[in-house]
């Protein structure tokens, strides 16, 4: 019995022993990392810095393929759009008397004058960009080579993608490499992005991304005009390479607004000064406001008249300007034609235009027109000017089809006529 107890004391002893050994299993171990909120708080700290790396990666990463990335999935250009005229008071008739008061012109006013000018002349040079055609191992950057192969063009927008040049053309045929040079003297890689042969004008584009902001803080569009507003005797300033060489600055008043260039398809008004010129010389004309109210091209001055500045008025070209600036082509059919001046209708001639000529392998020509021919309607829209046949044709696009009416005279009198006429275009 004493033995059975002595067992059962033993064995107990046994239990607590085991249970004192393996207490520690039942200690409640603490969390040393300040439980789950500290946790969360860690681990959302480690993300946010994280997530601040990879934003600044990919910052660099989008600026450094921006470029390219706008090249490939760049956006459309947007449509340049060039405001139509306000209706403005008709000027009076060349020569009549103007009553004005009478100005003393001393040295301190001329003075002051002349500074005004000279401002007006060196904000509008923002806005004239030269183009230079570089062909075979020339060097563009030779003065010598810069005389003869550059043209200065006008700044007309900036498309988004773009920034666009309105310029002649001659400069750039058979060109290897083409640059068109700013304000500040810097200079970048251009393109021919649409042209007509009819004026032998043309716009050039140059890469928006590549501009560097400097330059972008020298330059600015174009603020296009009226040439219907002026009259001879206007003062006008030249700007550009009218002189031959960049940046030349003129002074001057217009000499006469009643000549025209006498073109397929219209006339342009051409706006002639006294001003001096070389014989290749091109830039813009621009009124005391600073805006633009022609484009210099001394290639449409006649001999006698070759050494002073002319250029075509502005008013005439805006819509050439518009179309092109959109790539699009100048509506073109190969007449050449004039007005039918009231005395004449008078005598029996129908109003509307007379065709003079129809150039060779012009769409007219392939349709059946012939000079001596009247146009009367385009699209069936009636035209009873040269202006308004102009203006009619450029609403179209080339490869459309349009209906011209007119008259032909016959040996009892003049007979309607009708022709089916393709559009074309010259480039």
């Amino acid at each position: 019995m004493d033995e059975q107890k002595d067992l059962e004391n033993m064995q107990e002893n046994d239990q607590k022993t085991e249970q004192e050994e393996y207490s520690f299993l039942q200690e409640t171990i603490k969390d040393e990392a300040g439980g789950p909120a500290r946790r969360l708080k860690k681990d959302l700290l480690r993300i946010s810095c994280l997530g601040l790396v990879f934003g600044i990666i990919a910052c660099f990463g989008f600026f450094a393929s921006k470029p390219l990335m706008e090249e490939i999935f760049g956006e459309d250009p947007r449509k340049v759009t060039i405001p139509e005229e306000e209706e403005e008071e008709t000027l009076e008739e060349e020569g009549e008397a103007q009553q004005e008061a009478v100005q003393t012109l001393d040295q301190e006013s001329f003075r002051q004058m002349q500074q005004s000018m000279t401002a007006v002349a060196l904000e509008a040079d923002r806005f004239v960009a030269e183009i230079t055609g570089v062909s075979g191992d020339q060097d563009w950057m030779n003065e010598s080579y810069d005389s003869g192969n550059s043209v200065s063009g006008l700044i007309i927008a900036d498309n988004g993608r773009e920034l666009l040049i309105f310029a002649r053309t001659s400069a750039t045929e058979d060109a290897q490499e083409i640059r068109a040079s700013f304000h500040d003297g810097s200079s970048y890689a251009a393109t021919l992005k649409k042209q007509d042969a009819n004026l032998g004008f043309g716009i050039y584009a140059v890469n928006r991304g590549e501009i560097q902001q400097s330059t972008w803080s020298q330059i600015k569009t174009a603020d296009l005009g009226s040439s219907n507003t002026i009259s001879r005797g206007s003062p006008v300033i030249a700007v550009g390479k009218q002189f031959g060489y960049s940046n030349g600055i003129g002074f001057g008043t217009v000499a006469s607004t009643r000549n025209y260039a006498d073109v397929a398809d219209g006339e342009y008004r051409l706006i002639c000064t006294d001003i001096a010129a070389a014989e290749n010389g091109t830039g813009i004309l621009v009124n005391l406001d600073g805006q633009v109210v022609a484009v210099i091209d001394q290639t449409i001055s006649e001999e006698d008249s070759m050494r002073l500045v002319t250029g075509y008025g502005i008013t005439d070209i805006k819509d050439m300007i518009e179309k092109l600036s959109n790539g699009e082509a100048i509506p073109y059919l190969g007449v050449r034609g004039i007005d039918v001046p009231e005395e004449i209708r008078q005598q029996g001639i129908p109003a509307g235009v007379y065709v003079k000529e129809v150039e060779t392998d012009s769409p007219a020509m392939t349709a059946g027109i012939q000079a001596g021919d009247i146009i009367t309607s385009i699209g069936g829209e009636e035209v009873s000017s040269l202006m308004a046949y102009h203006d009619a044709l450029m609403e179209k696009d080339s490869g459309d089809e349009v209906r011209i009416r007119g008259q032909r005279r016959g040996s009892g009198g003049y007979v309607d006529i009708t022709f089916s006429v393709t559009v074309g275009s010259r480039e």
